[in-house]
């Protein structure tokens, strides 16, 4: 925070409300996506994206020799997520939580069965229903 400590807590409160309110005024996936390409370099995304692999890795009790080698991540981002993860159990669960209800969604709608009664070993079409579309 060393960066913004020209900032007042009020400030920095109203930066951190104007991020949360846009991503609640998203209604599906394909909103989030415009919000978050709107809003973030494609380093930043794929930064996030990482800490959040890593979280997964390290809540599955992987050694930090294993999740360095197999993400090619440093100790220090694996130190800093273990951090977080202490600090902010619940922010990991609800993602989680998230992301099981939305492939639930995703893999009840994403494709159907075609085929006669009387087809023993039905196909699988693609219906074009996407993971943006589930509704948030």
């Amino acid at each position: 925070m060393r960066r913004y400590s020209f900032l007042d807590k009020e400030s920095i409160f109203e930066a951190l409300n104007r991020l949360r309110d846009a991503f609640l005024a998203a209604k599906d996936g394909e909103e989030v996506d415009h919000i978050i390409n709107g809003l973030l370099t494609t380093d930043e995304k794929i930064r996030l994206g990482r800490r959040i692999q890593v979280a997964e890795w390290i809540l599955k009790g992987m050694a930090t020799e294993e999740i360095e080698h197999n993400l090619k991540v440093g100790r220090t981002t694996i130190a800093l997520v273990g951090k977080l993860l202490a600090e902010h159990p619940t922010c990991f669960e609800l993602i989680n939580l998230r992301k099981r209800k939305v492939e639930k969604e995703y893999s009840s709608k994403a494709y159907r069965e075609i085929g006669g009664s009387t087809m023993v070993f039905k196909k699988k079409e693609y219906t074009g229903y996407t993971r943006q579309k589930v509704k948030r």
